[in-house]
């Protein structure tokens, strides 16, 4: 049986009542309880009590009475005690009907000290009937398992207790019932077991995958599932190697006999093995498997377990870390470069300059210097963000005001580009932090400008929605890919287009951008097509959400 389906514990305990009452019935008992010995307990799978016919407010009553009483032992198993007399109806209620309940009132009522014994109604006259209450000593070579408490008739003893002065008959029966109970109770531990494991198979993050002796899959948990795209149902019972085709490193399939349970088989120790692992779909993802086989006692495998860890999220922050080094050094490395070439030039003694010469040197020590200094700023920026220290001040903006003013500042600084605004006049105030939005802003514009080299017209258009007002960037650039879309908005992530790389940048504008218009509950997205152009959009909550239009019937 897999391990994904439910176990049936409910049965185990029916199988232990079962038992403890055949065996109250045996000894002539009526009702009782089972309470396992301290040695037998085990608090994760046994019950510490099983009772029969004993409601649960009765019990510690029921117990109460037993310890006022002699207690049996190995040498004398069964002790008997009179039952005290007023608590019988109290501690076993439901046992009798109220008709005698009823009998018992009365005749308690008409003779002194009534209460010694209980009636049974027989033909409208009362029975007097006493009551007993008996402790079994259950135990077996193994050791002891329990007490048997149990109340029955007084002097009705069973035929194990009759004409046997070495109680042969009850010891024998002890023994049975002290079998029956180790077995009931080890296979409610075993069943408590299963289901402890099988909760950890199927809520394991890790993919398991179990085969028999012959590889074929017999167990196949949920993790695995979602990693490779394949069902349970689909893949039991069959090779596992037909599944699971694993490619090395370089991306060479590696062959059956040099498999992970091949491997482990032949007994080589197979922990931590990287490798690529194909989903249904044919996609490769990277894995760290470990391998293992179960034998039998004369050293037979009986089944391998391989243990599947997906780590494309390591190797994507081992590849973040590779660009963050590759990309921060290129960029600080270039501004350094000149900002060193120009000074020393203009530190040299034996060199004289004219004015508009050392003008234009100096001009591009200050633009390096400025270029420098935005890295800097981006990358505490970022820290801060992984953080979680960014903060706001958000009030009501008026943000058809902000974006004339951006876009003024931006045609000053570069007079050769056309921003053509679509605003339209009644624009709604949207709730944000004006410097945070002027940076999304003028990230945006930045970009467009640096990635249009060609068509220097940039069209900025605002609409609104019923909650929402949309920010909308367009160029005619290089554009974006579409694998590159689902990444451009992470840190260190640029478009893999070879023109892009010739551009200075270090991945975090964009990652910047989100992570302002989200604190402010907004979202960004991209549209784009490669070598066309691209249109980033954003959006902000407005102040006072639309009124909908009201609808008369």
């Amino acid at each position: 049986m897999s391990w994904s389906q439910k176990q049936q514990t409910g049965d185990w305990y029916d199988q232990m009542t079962v038992l403890i009452g055949s065996a109250i019935r045996l000894l002539c008992g009526e009702a009782g309880v089972f309470v396992v010995a301290n040695e037998a307990f085990d608090p994760q799978s046994s019950p510490e009590y099983v009772s029969y016919r004993v409601p649960e407010p009765a019990l510690p009553l029921l117990l109460a009475a037993v310890s006022e009483g002699t207690r049996p032992s190995s040498a004398h198993p069964l002790a008997i005690n009179p039952l005290p007399p007023a608590g019988l109806l109290t501690v076993l209620p439901g046992l009798y009907d109220t008709d005698m309940e009823q009998a018992q009132g009365d005749e308690a009522t008409e003779a002194e000290g009534g209460a010694q014994e209980v009636g049974d109604v027989v033909h409208g006259e009362i029975v007097r009937q006493q009551f007993e209450l008996c402790s079994l000593f259950v135990h077996d070579p193994v050791g002891m398992l329990g007490y048997l408490h149990f109340v029955r008739p007084a002097g009705a003893g069973s035929c194990f207790e009759q004409h046997d002065a070495q109680q042969g008959a009850l010891r024998l029966f002890i023994a049975q019932l002290a079998a029956g109970l180790r077995s009931a109770l080890k296979a409610r531990s075993l069943v408590k077991e299963q289901g402890r494991l099988a909760a950890i198979f199927k809520y394991s993050a890790d993919g398991i995958l179990t085969v028999d002796h012959a590889l074929r899959i017999i167990d196949f948990n949920p993790a695995m599932e979602r990693l490779t795209g394949w069902r349970e149902n689909e893949v039991l019972g069959r090779f596992y190697y037909e599944v699971l085709r694993a490619k090395d490193l370089q991306g060479n399939e590696i062959g059956l006999q040099d498999s992970p349970l091949l491997q482990a088989l032949a007994g080589n120790t197979v922990a931590n093995r990287e490798m690529y692992i194909p989903a249904r779909d044919g996609q490769l993802f990277p894995v760290r498997v470990t391998a293992s086989w179960v034998r039998s006692a004369w050293g037979e495998p009986m089944n391998g377990i391989l243990n599947v860890r997906d780590i494309t999220r390591e190797r994507e922050e081992e590849e973040q870390r590779s660009t963050f080094i590759s990309v921060i050094s290129h960029e600080l490395q270039t501004p350094i470069a000149i900002i060193k070439g120009y000074a020393s030039t203009l530190a040299r003694p034996d060199a004289t300059f004219e004015p508009a010469s050392a003008h234009t040197r100096l001009v591009a020590i200050e633009e390096e210097a400025d270029r420098l200094n935005r890295l800097v700023g981006n990358l505490l920026y970022a820290s801060r963000i992984e953080a979680g220290g960014l903060q706001m001040e958000i009030v009501p903006l008026d943000l058809a005001n902000l974006i004339e003013s951006v876009v003024r500042r931006l045609q000053a600084k570069a007079p050769d580009v056309t921003v053509r605004l679509d605003i339209p006049d009644n624009l709604p105030t949207v709730m944000a932090d004006r410097d945070r939005i002027e940076e999304v802003l003028q990230n945006l514009l930045d970009n467009a400008i640096k990635y249009s080299p060609r068509e220097r017209v940039i069209w900025l258009a605002c609409r609104a929605t019923g909650d929402e007002v949309v920010v909308s960037i367009t160029d005619q650039g290089m554009g974006i890919s579409l694998r590159d879309q689902e990444q451009i908005f992470q840190r260190f992530r640029r478009g893999r287009d070879s023109s892009t790389y010739s551009l200075p940048g270090a991945g975090l504008g964009l990652y910047i951008c989100r992570a302002i218009v989200e604190a402010h509950g907004g979202h960004i997205w991209v549209e784009s097509t490669l070598h066309q152009g691209s249109k980033f959009s954003f959006s902000l909550p407005r102040v006072e959400k639309a009124q909908l239009p009201m609808v008369v019937f």
